[in-house]
């Protein structure tokens, strides 16, 4: 770096003073350069120079750049200005006092709802800000959102490796085979290498952000990026309130429609997820936009309130008790009358498919087929008795499936698809084969009820579905080649209750001559 250090100083000139690398990642290093002219920080991004850039390469990113330093927002990071020379390509923005959202969350862990409000709102609207000027971000992360306390806001900064929308001038210079995006926040398109991503990528980008900021963690991990990868092309997205009851449903239920699988299933537009998390079915902390504006200084980084209730020196409230009787006089009749009308309304059926592969459902004489991780809402009678079938629809495993009848339905009626259903419990093995040849597949072997698969599982698979089987306590999962065996056994505690998935990892070391 030191080498790159006097190149970049070289290049800028003696206007300006190069004084420290202050962050490093896969493509750019972060460079401290004071500005002598105007007397001000900046923070000048350089390419990595030992990444094999190509020619249509350098000039996509420096195209790219300049694009984005047209937007104007308030939590946008300005672009000051491009340049190449000494071998390096370079652009300077404002250097921010703060820290990362990463960092943050590395800090804190969890926040709250109405702090992860205060933070992703205004990101949403930089986003939507830049989607209708024809940019798309394509790395959204928490590394990629500061936070500047100085001025009390975050920021969306890394526009330089985003890709500018209907370019037919960038028509050539995106097929570089350059695969940008990080595997905990990519989408599936991406993490599929379309070419064509559109504003609807970086929404599910942010879902995952908004997940990991409300629970801890992002919605999924593994011991490998190919892994990752696969459960956001293949796994039906946690809930963020069930990973974290302080997690309003109604923000959980905004941050699974921007995880949906497919792009059309997701939200249209930045502008509606922050309408959506401004909703009247918002909790009262997170949908003024203006109150969670003036709350971002405090709420940032340190977690405080603007405006702390009164208290006298007893720490009691300093409001009058009778306040609270007369606020319960008129709450109570309210209470009373919104209890009726949930009783005397409509009920609705909410139907959530929660395993790896597609359903049949059945209801009011009609047939739906829903994706995984996907759910439907449908006003029923609550005259008639409710009845619900639905059936996994898969060419491997066992068939699966459950039928429920409701009496008489009131308010909102839940049903999920789950490897638990009425009878039985069923297991999705997730297969990924390191060994360097094909595997066949026995589930259950050496119990009654073994199965064969009828699949094989090519060298390199990740977490390759096969299909659901019963489940047992000493369930088992073997695989076979060359003469050569390997076995998992006692899966039963393993085995994720709700989706019924488990991951297995053959290697080549695992593998035994079977006598």
């Amino acid at each position: 770096m030191a080498d790159t250090l006097a190149s970049l100083a070289k290049s800028l000139g003696p206007k300006y003073e190069v004084r420290r690398v202050v962050g490093s990642g896969g493509f750019a290093d972060v460079y401290e350069v004071w500005d002598k002219d105007l007397e001000r920080r900046l923070a000048v991004k350089v390419l990595r120079p030992d990444v094999a850039w190509t020619a249509g390469m350098i000039e996509r990113f420096q195209r790219e750049t300049r694009a984005a330093a047209r937007l104007e927002h308030a939590n946008i990071l300005p672009i000051h200005f491009v340049g190449e020379g000494e071998g390096l390509v370079y652009y300077a923005m404002p250097f921010v006092d703060g820290m990362s959202l990463g960092e943050l969350l590395k800090r804190s862990g969890a926040l709250p709802p109405e702090r992860a409000l205060a933070i992703i709102v205004p990101i949403l609207d930089a986003l939507d800000h830049a989607h209708k000027a024809g940019l798309i971000h394509r790395d959204i992360k928490p590394d990629n959102i500061m936070l500047d306390t100085a001025r009390g806001r975050p920021l969306l900064v890394d526009f330089g490796i985003a890709r500018r929308l209907g370019s037919e001038a960038g028509a050539g210079l995106t097929q570089t085979g350059l695969v940008i995006g990080t595997p905990h926040y990519m989408s599936p398109e991406q993490a599929l290498g379309d070419p064509n991503l559109g504003p609807r990528s970086d929404l599910y980008s942010l879902g995952c952000v908004l997940f990991q900021m409300v629970t801890g963690s992002p919605p999924f991990d593994g011991e490998s990026s190919q892994q990752v990868v696969g459960k956001h092309i293949a796994d039906p997205p946690p809930a963020a309130h069930d990973v974290n009851p302080k997690v309003p449903r109604e923000m959980s239920d905004v941050i699974l429609r921007c995880l949906e699988k497919q792009p059309a299933d997701r939200f249209q537009s930045a502008g509606e997820v922050i309408a959506a998390l401004e909703s009247d079915n918002q909790p009262s902390t997170m949908r003024s936009r203006a109150s969670a504006a003036q709350a971002a200084t405090e709420l940032l980084v340190s977690g405080a309130r603007t405006a702390p209730t009164a208290r006298r020196h007893g720490g009691t409230s300093a409001r009058p008790r009778r306040v609270g009787w007369v606020i319960l006089a008129i709450a109570l009749p309210v209470l009373v009358l919104g209890a009726g009308a949930m009783f005397f309304r409509q009920p609705t059926l909410a139907f959530q498919n929660r395993l790896t592969d597609m359903v049949a459902v059945q209801v009011g004489g009609e047939e739906r087929r829903i994706l995984p991780g996907g759910s439907f809402n449908l006003k029923v009678d609550r005259a008639r008795r409710l009845d619900v079938s639905w059936q996994l629809i898969s060419r491997l495993g066992v068939s699966l499936g459950d039928t429920i009848a409701i009496a008489r339905p009131r308010g909102t009626v839940r049903i999920a698809a789950t490897a638990r259903p009425t009878h039985g419990s069923y297991f999705a093995p997730l297969i990924t084969n390191e060994t360097g040849r094909p595997l066949t597949i026995t589930v259950n072997a050496g119990l009654a009820g073994s199965m064969r698969c009828g699949c094989i599982v090519p060298p390199g698979a990740v977490r390759m579905a096969i299909g659901y089987y019963p489940l047992f306590e000493n369930s088992t999962v073997r695989a076979e080649a060359d003469g050569r065996a390997a076995t998992f056994k006692d899966l039963g505690p393993q085995v994720d209750a709700t989706r019924g998935i488990v991951g297995l990892l053959f290697t080549e070391a695992d593998l035994r001559t079977t006598h």
